[in-house]
């Protein structure tokens, strides 16, 4: 299907692009001949003149001397003298081209003159669509003879030129063409990698979310097969599984749920003015049961001055502190502290939320990686026993969470090691969509 939609798209482009071009081709094709016709009259108009006033000056006229002006100026000159034509029986009379004949005549067959615009005493002779020869007459007294002289040039060389400029710009055209084709193949290609990486990527979350909901239901359907068969007195430990795989898997769908809102920009958040302070110590409150049956040690840090408040989603931000909480707790071994801390950014319009363990650090290679859907950074076996319920969806929602309040989610190392997890946000108001805030999971993970 990609190759079919890219090729369609190729031949869309190719022929939009190849239209214009011809025409842009065409256009400029046609002001060439248009420059070159009016040079030609220009250049036509200006040796008639010359050779004119060359001719009144003369007082002797002589076959060979006409000759060598038409060979010089390449043109027909035709002398009258009193209406009789002068040298019609010597060598020159035998090198006038026959086509000329129906100018200096009364016309025969349908070819007449025609004043050419912009240049004075020039005419083009025309038979049929184009013009075929140029026409510049004169006449003036000399020794009481009327003189009467006419220029007659052939437009053949410069319809020869025209056609040699039409095969230039022909090639041309043809050439910008194989290439038009060729860019747009690979434009269409680039333009389409997008979405083939969005397709690929969904088919690797549609894989991914099987996979990781396959293992709960597993587990459930064997223990709900169990407790059919177990006495009444075991069957309490059974629901109890069953209860905690079914929790666990409310969770991955909750989160699964707020990923996808978030891809359709349809992510809503209830924004109200919030003091961060007051919610860290509720989080901190609310983790220090969970702290101290993992054996971790939670601390909290909290600035000495008051902080301004900030416009966000108060429990959208509570989930962040959950997941980076969580995830602390899962990934570092027992005995280890966790500091939930918070403080003003860099900037004075912004507020640090941050989250810092000192556990075994996450490599530099995998820190990019953390935050893509279903990825799980790879532990030892000291802390595998902690990592059980998560889905390597927590932080991938933690930075959507992030991205919908206009702020960001980094993470680096702790200077003593470990890692350290940054949630900043916007201190002053931000324009949101107030909508009701959707339902959080009761077990975050």
């Amino acid at each position: 299907m990609y190759q079919d939609v890219r090729l369609r798209l190729t031949k869309l482009f190719t022929a939009v692009l190849s239209i214009l071009l011809t025409i842009l081709l065409g256009v400029c094709f046609y002001f060439s001949v248009r420059q070159q016709f009016s040079l030609q009259v220009s250049s036509f108009t200006s040796q008639s003149y010359t050779v004119f006033e060359s001719i009144s000056e003369q007082t002797v006229l002589t076959s060979q001397w006409l000759t060598a002006h038409e060979e010089n100026a390449g043109m027909r000159i035709y002398l009258w003298d009193n209406g009789v034509e002068l040298f019609h029986n010597q060598d020159h009379a035998n090198q006038i081209h026959p086509e000329y004949i129906h100018y200096l005549s009364e016309p025969e067959d349908g070819r007449t003159l025609h004043p050419q615009k912009g240049a004075v005493d020039v005419s083009v002779g025309r038979h049929g669509l184009f013009p075929e020869v140029l026409c510049y007459q004169k006449q003036f007294v000399k020794n009481n003879s009327l003189l009467q002289v006419c220029f007659l040039q052939s437009l053949k060389p410069l319809y020869a030129r025209i056609r040699s400029s039409l095969f230039l710009y022909l090639a041309l055209l043809f050439s910008s063409l194989c290439l038009l084709a060729l860019f747009c193949w690979y434009f269409t290609g680039r333009l389409l990698k997008p979405l083939l990486a969005s397709h690929e990527s969904q088919n690797r979350f549609i894989a991914s979310v099987s996979h990781e909901l396959r293992t709960p239901l597993a587990v459930i359907l064997s223990n709900a097969s169990a407790c059919e068969k177990a006495p009444p007195a075991e069957q309490k430990t059974f629901f109890q599984v069953i209860a905690r795989e079914g929790a666990q898997m409310s969770v991955m769908l909750e989160q699964l749920l707020t990923l996808s809102r978030a891809d359709s920009h349809g992510l809503t958040l209830q924004i109200e003015e919030t003091d961060l302070q007051t919610l860290l110590l509720e989080t901190f409150e609310n983790f220090q049961p969970l702290a101290a049956d993992s054996g971790h040690l939670l601390s909290i840090r909290l600035p000495e001055a008051e902080l301004p408040l900030c416009s966000c989603d108060a429990a959208r931000v509570q989930q962040v502190c959950h997941i980076l909480l969580h995830n602390a707790m899962s990934y570092t071994p027992a005995g280890s502290t966790v500091l939930l801390f918070i403080a003003e950014g860099t900037y004075e319009k912004e507020i640090t939320i941050g989250v810092q363990d000192n556990g075994p650090g996450i490599p530099d290679e995998e820190k990019d990686k953390i935050f893509n859907r279903f990825y799980r950074v790879k532990s030892d076996s000291s802390t595998a026993k902690n990592e059980k319920g998560h889905h390597g969806l927590g932080l991938a929602v933690a930075r959507e969470i992030a991205s919908a309040h206009k702020g960001t989610l980094t993470v680096s190392d702790a200077e003593d090691g470990g890692t350290v997890f940054l949630l900043t946000l916007p201190a002053l108001p931000y324009s949101f969509p107030l909508k009701a805030c959707t339902p959080l999971p009761k077990v975050l993970g």
